[in-house]
């Protein structure tokens, strides 16, 4: 059976529930998945594929995803590698929130060459202002996010669906 580590960064909660589904659709589907935070301790040998995620903010996901994803390449050069961001930039301008998610990817690509990157996503977030740092909130006054859970779980477990092929063949 294909083991698949579900590796991910969360600041708030809300890309931990997006794991939960990931690896429940995985599990549902006959594939051993596992979710856990990116740390250095996660060793990268005892896994056949591996989904990597985190939200993003300003073109960048949370260090430990990035740098997990980064100084694993080496280790799981040739393993399938999906690739998920959540963010909230995509609500008011889908185009150019699907830019800054690929010029992630892009980079990522870069910087560690061996990933082989065989799916990615941007998926809709939740927002809530009240978690936002207060020099953030007077940007936000500018272009306001709708505030709330955006999440399309039906697009997550069809991405998430679609990894399945990948990971069995």
């Amino acid at each position: 059976m294909t083991k698949v580590l579900v590796a991910f960064a969360t600041r708030f909660g809300s890309t931990r529930e997006i794991v939960s589904s990931i690896v429940h659709e995985l599990n549902s589907a006959g594939v051993e998945a596992h979710g856990a935070e990116a740390t250095s301790a996660l060793n990268p040998d005892d896994y056949d594929a591996f989904v990597i995620g985190s939200p993003l903010y300003s073109g960048k996901w949370l260090a430990p995803a990035g740098m997990f994803a980064a100084i694993s390449s080496e280790r799981i050069d040739g393993k399938p590698v999906a690739l998920f961001s959540v963010g909230t930039l995509g609500l008011n301008n889908r185009e150019r929130g699907e830019l800054e998610h690929q010029d992630f990817i892009k980079n990522l690509g870069d910087v560690a060459p061996k990933l082989n990157i065989v799916s990615d996503a941007l998926f809709d977030g939740y927002f809530e202002r009240s978690n936002m740092p207060w020099f953030l909130r007077i940007v936000d006054r500018f272009a306001p996010t709708p505030q709330g859970d955006h999440r399309d779980w039906k697009a997550i477990q069809a991405w998430t669906k679609s990894l399945v092929p990948m990971y069995t063949s």
